[in-house]
This record gives structure tokens, sequence and C-alpha cells, in this order.
């Protein structure tokens, strides 16, 4: 049985307040009554009518357990009739209440309610498909007002792979029963209750919220195995199955929990054997009971009154009883501290002469081996001259002290390995349970639930003790279709890269850092070298290409959309121009506001460039004049961004920059705009270029770390992840959208890459 609760607590009590309780039998006579819930919402109540509830509940529960079914009515029938005539009181017509309070035990359920709570069933038809019934509209009566608290009871069963759900009434306000039943049906009871708390927690209003789902499964014996996605499989019963008995008492009304079916399935409740739901002298079957609940408590037995005993008798015998423990605990003390001294006497004793007779200190050695060969003379001659038959009971002594030994080890180590295999058999369930609800989600492309389902089931496969060929075999097998699932939740493709080009043959002992694209060739560029690689794709020949210009090296590239020229930054903030033609250098102008900036990356836009200054988080747009480029002036506001550790910018009228921990910061108008990747795993943490423009689709990211090419909606929602087992480490990209390819740079190789 899977018993899960979610409970949330409003601003104001005095306006919503909400009462759980779920209790937990403890003596047998008790675990034959099941487990005791009680849920109850009230508004507008001062704190003196909540607590009187609270008793009315406490009540209710004691009574419960300790008064024995009768004949024609269960303990709880006798127990809400006296309710219904001693708190008449309580129904008051300017507090909003509503109450249910029940118990279940295996799957035998008996609740009462007042007012209008949540109670549902979600159940499989035939067909495999989960349905819901209202409880409350099915069970509802009009009566007059100020009517009794609990008017009605209800009984039945729940069958396996159902779901009981009852709750508060504002749930509705926010999940109605489609919903509820597509969240309750679609993943384990636990998660269902975290996620309904988590949601209604967020509400951030006065109403408070309270409700449990309860679930029964089958699964290994023994052990409570997570939920097997409805998807897969499940049980075809009819609805008789799920609720098989009505009662009606003489004071309280009861109305069957199908009233639609009741005259057709007369002759099917004849057939079954009558259920006995709160038979004391049944045995309880709580052992696979799963219970989540904050508000669990256990059963207290009541203590029995003392009467008729003398209070000087009492104590006179708590002083025997206190002296006596003291007197025989100081003896065994004393024993025990002797046994200890003995024990360190002689481990001592021996450990000096064992050190004598290997040092020889004080030439003692002979007369200590002398005494031990004597000691080991009188021992054999102390043996031979026992008696036979003590002989015989010495050597059966050590017989069995041997084999009793051996039994205890060969126990353990059997209980050891049954352990494992059942631990084994138990942690692979639960793997290809979480991997089906993890397939079953990505059938509807809900990541959300899949991801965390696969991240568990990786992590106890991580710990499964795999240790014979068939269980290496199945770990495999699961490691293999787990790792399948997580890529296809994780959106990442498994690329075949084209290798176009090795520059480590053409340049030995060179490492180039990025590459650009201009006048249909691709270029290589590095900050310890100022000489470029060209690739070219017609031809597929590479060269070398030697500036016309006296620099270290090159930091940062861009090209404009124009594809004329090429702006390659050198020294932290000066700029070269190169032109494909003839392959002309120049120097061309560029300055900016501040005397140490140190420019990390920067892009041309309808002429115009774009320079990003980690050293005084700036972005700068500098205008073309006939020379280069204007000094730069602050395009970004001041504090807009912490753009210390920016690496890159790409621009699609509105500019991205990158920064190296993987933070993505979108300007419009230098005003920093809200913009967040989501739906990235691994998390991005760390990044190396950013790709876009006003005429492509999305956003492209290359994680060197990470070995993948990350492709995002402009809204920043994950579309695809693009890997290789060719990636090494690869540091430049570029992409061109129109033709679906990507250049890749990656330890000197030159790739291409199908997007």
């Amino acid at each position: 049985m899977h018993l899960n609760e979610f409970f949330v607590e409003g601003n104001s009590p005095e306006d919503s307040h909400v009462l759980l309780n779920i209790t937990e039998p403890s003596t047998p006579a008790e675990k034959s009554k099941g487990y005791f819930f009680a849920i109850c919402e009230i508004n507008n109540a001062a704190t003196k009518y909540i607590a009187k509830l609270q008793n009315i509940i406490d009540e209710i529960e004691n009574n419960y357990y300790e008064i024995p079914d009768q004949e024609d009515k269960s303990a709880l029938e006798v127990v809400l009739d006296k309710i219904n005539q001693e708190s008449f009181a309580v129904v008051q017509p300017d507090i909003s209440l509503h109450c249910i309070v029940g118990a279940i035990r295996k799957n035998d359920i008996i609740f009462s309610f007042y007012g209008e709570p949540q109670m549902a069933l979600f159940y499989k038809t035939k067909e495999n498909f989960y349905k819901k019934m209202d409880l409350v509209a099915e069970n509802k009566i009009n009566e007059p007002e100020n009517r009794q608290l609990f008017s009605q009871i209800i009984q039945g069963k729940i069958g396996p792979s159902d779901f009981f759900f009852t709750g508060t009434p504002h749930i509705v306000k926010y999940f109605n029963h489609d919903r509820l039943q597509k969240i309750i049906t679609t993943r384990p009871p636990r998660q269902s209750a975290e996620h309904l708390q988590r949601v209604l927690s967020e509400l951030k209003n006065n109403l408070s919220f309270g409700g449990i789902i309860i679930h029964l499964q089958e699964g290994l014996e023994g052990a409570v195995l997570p939920k097997i996605s409805p998807i897969k499989k499940g049980s075809a019963r009819s609805l008789k199955n799920l609720f098989s008995t009505e009662k009606n008492t003489a004071n309280i009304l009861s109305s069957s929990l199908f009233p639609t079916l009741q005259n057709k399935m007369k002759g099917v409740w004849r057939k079954e054997e009558p259920t006995e739901l709160m038979a004391p002298d049944q045995t309880s079957g709580f052992a696979n009971a799963k219970i989540n609940s904050l508000h669990l408590r256990a059963r207290n037995l009541k203590a029995k009154k003392i009467t008729g005993v003398n209070g000087q008798e009492i104590i006179k015998k708590i002083i025997v009883f206190g002296w006596t423990g003291i007197k025989y605990g100081f003896r065994g003390l004393v024993l025990l501290l002797l046994l200890i001294g003995t024990i360190i006497t002689t481990f001592g004793r021996n450990l000096l002469l064992l050190f004598f007779v290997i040092t020889n200190h004080q030439n003692r050695r002979r007369n200590i081996l002398l005494e031990w060969a004597r000691w080991q003379k009188n021992l054999i001659e102390n043996i031979k001259n026992l008696p036979t038959i003590t002989k015989i009971l010495l050597a059966l002594s050590i017989i069995l002290a041997l084999s009793f030994i051996f039994g205890v080890t060969y126990i353990k180590a059997a209980q050891r390995k049954i352990a494992r295999a059942q631990a084994y058999a138990v942690a692979t369930q639960n793997v290809k349970a979480k991997t089906s609800a993890a397939e079953s989600s990505l059938v509807y492309n809900d990541t959300a639930i899949a991801l965390p389902e696969l991240k568990e089931a990786e992590q106890i496969l991580k710990n499964i003790s795999c240790a014979t060929a068939s269980e290496k075999a199945n770990c495999k097998n699961l490691n293999e279709k787990l790792n399948a699932l997580l890529m296809k939740a994780r959106k990442i493709t498994l690329a075949q890269p084209q290798l176009l080009a090795d520059w480590n043959n053409l340049a030995p002992g060179a490492r180039w850092e990025n590459i650009f694209f201009l006048n249909n060739k691709i270029y290589g560029f590095s900050a310890n070298t100022s000489t470029l690689l060209s690739y070219d794709p017609m031809t597929k020949n590479s060269e070398q290409i030697l500036p016309g210009i006296l620099v270290k090296g090159f930091k940062a590239v861009s090209v404009p959309k124009e594809n004329d020229y090429a702006v390659l930054l050198h020294d932290d903030k000066n700029i070269s121009q190169f032109k494909p033609q003839g392959n002309s250098w120049k120097k061309i102008d560029a300055d900016y506001p501040f005397q140490n900036a140190k420019i990390s990356s920067m892009t041309v836009y309808n002429r115009k460039l774009y320079s990003l200054d980690t050293q005084n988080k700036q972005i700068y747009k500098h205008d073309t004049i006939k020379t280069g480029f204007s000094p730069g002036k602050e395009w970004t506001k001041a504090g807009a961004a912490d753009l210390s550790l920016g690496v890159d910018l790409a621009i699609d009228g509105d500019v991205f920059a990158l920064a190296k921990n993987g933070n993505i910061y979108k300007f419009t108008k230098g005003e920093n705009q809200p913009f967040t990747a989501q739906g990235i795993d691994p998390a991005l943490v760390s990044a190396d270029k950013i790709w876009t423009y006003n005429d492509l689709n999305y956003i492209y990211i290359l994680d060197a770390t990470g070995e993948r090419i990350i492709i995002l909606d402009k809204t920043g929602q994950l579309k695809k992840q693009i890997t290789a087992t060719e990636f090494n480490d690869p540091t430049g990209m570029v992409i061109d959208e129109l033709q679906k390819t990507a250049f890749v740079l990656d330890s000197n190789k030159l790739y291409q890459i199908k997007l």
C-alpha cells in the first residue's frame, strides 16, 4: 500500500485552516482496523473552534480503535453515531466546514464526509485506460440545514493499480479532476503528492490545502517497488471490484457508492463472499505498507489506571529493585574489570617475553625458550595422562567449536549472498520501473518528468553490485537502455563528423584555436601565431597565409554579413583588417573610452563594430569611418550585467553576450533583458562560442568542456544537442544554417557536421 500526503499551510489560519491526521496502529488488535485518516478544512473560524474540531477528530480516532465492531455495525459507524449526537453544535451557518474521516486496511476502505471535500477514484477499465469517479457527487444527499456532522457511511474496496484521492475543496480551483487524473495516474504517488504540494505552495495566498493519495500495487515480496507505468501494463477489472459493499444503519443514512449500477449488480454482490472490513481476528498485512506523511503518528496505548495498590508498597518495591540492580551491577562491573585486567596482563607479559626473545635483551632468550619448551612438554604430558573419555570429549569439543565457527561463518556468508541477491533484484526492478515511467513520459515529450526518473535510475544502477556473469550482462543491457533514454530526454544527437582537413600535417607543433568563414573559404587562427590557415571546400586544399603586419597572434574575429573582409583582434584591443582578394592586410583604427580596456570579443553588424570589454564590464559601439571605426561609445547601461567573464558576442538585432561560466546575457538598446537557457542537461557550466544573426532561426553555443554544440530557439528553449565521439577539445565553430551544416575545429582537425 502506498499512502502519500501533501499539505500547504496558508498565511491566515482564521480564514483557511486544514487539519490532517494519519494514524498508524501499533497493537495487533489495532492493526486489524487499519490506518485511520482525517482531513478537514475550516474557513472563517476562530482558534477555539479549530481546537474543538481537533478534539472531535482525536475522539473519533481513539474510540474507533478502542470500540469493537458490532454484528451489524463497524466501529466507525458506532463512533460517528455517537459524535453526531454529541457534536451537533459544530455545524454552524457562518463557518464553512468540509471534513472526511475514514480508515483503510489493505484494499478495504470505509469513510464518511461532511460538506464538499474532494474525493475521486481513478480506476482502470478493461481497455487499460483510466477513468474517474467523483465520490462526493455519487454519494451526496440533500438534507435540511444544520444536519448532522456525518450522516452517511461509505464502504468498499480499492483494487490494484487504482488511485483513491481525497483532499480539501479549494484544490479544485487549481486542479480539476481531469488534471488530477493525468498527474496521479502517470507518475508514482510520492511524486504526484510532491508536485501538488509544490504547485499549491507557490500560490502564496491565504488558503490552506491538504490531501492524501492512496494506491495499491503488486511488487516483489517483502519490498515496495515504484509504480510501473500504466501505459505498459495493467489489469482489466470491472467496476464491481472497486467498491463492493454498502451498509444502512438506523441512525446513519447510507448511500451506495455506485447508485446508477446498483440494480444491475445486485446479483454480482450476492455471489461475492462478504467482506469484513474491521474483523479484529484477521492477520494484519502492513509489512508492505509505504507511508509518506509528515502527519503520520503512531497509536499510543492509554495508561491503565492503578487501583487498589498501596503507594508505599510501590515505592518500597522500586527501592528494592533499584538497590538490587545497583548491587549486581557493581559486582558485574568488578568482574568485568578483573577479566579485562587479566587479559591485558597476560597479553602484556607475553608481548614482553616475545620482545626479549627477539632482541635477546639481558641474554634472556635462552631461558624464555626453555620455559616455553617445558610448558609445551608439560601440556603434552598432561594431555597424554588424561583419561580416554576426557580426550574424546576434548576432541569433540574442539571439533564442535570449529564446526560452530565454520557454520556461523557459512550462514553469515549465505545471508550476505541472499541479501545481495535480494538487493540486486529490488534495485534492478526499480531501475526498470523508472526507465519504463520515463519512456512513457517521453512518448508525450514530457522531459520534465522523464529526466528526474532517469537520473534516479542512473544513480541506482551505479550502486548495484553486478557479480555474476548474468548480472553483469543484465546491468550492461540496463545501462545501454538507460543511456539511450537519457540521450533522448536530453535531446542529444550523436553526429558522424566528416574530416575535411588535418592541419597537424600542415603546421606540426602549432595549435589553431578558432575558425571563420570568408569568401567561400574557412580560415583558422590562433593567439600564438600570426599565420593563418585556409581550407577551400571546392579544391579541398589547405594552405598557410602569412600576414602583411607584425603581430603575435589573433584572439577574436568577425566577418560582416557582406562577406567582403574580416577584422581580427590582437594585443587585447588593436584591430587589423584582412581581405581575401590578394590576401591584403592593414591595421585600422578603433579606440575605447578607457585606457585599460581589455577586449575579448567583437562583431560587425550593419557595418558597425560592437566590442566586449571584460576589464570594464562594458560593450562599446563603434561607427564606421574611413580609417576603420570611430572611438567606441558605452552601449550597455551602467550595471546592466557583469561582463567580466564575457568570451563572445553575437547580434540578431538584440545583442547576446556569452560568459565563460555558461551565462547568456541579452541586451536590447543597452538594457539587459530576461533570458534563460531552458532544458539543458547536463547543465551548462562553461561555454566558448555563440553564433546567431537576424536571418537565423536559432542560437548556437559551443561547449568545449561538454564536447557539444547546443542549439536554442530565440526564447532560450533547448532544441537539440549535438556531440560526436571524435570530439576531444572543440574550440572553433562556424554555422551555415541554410545548408544545415556546422564546421568545427578540434585539436587542429577541421570537421563538417550535419545539423
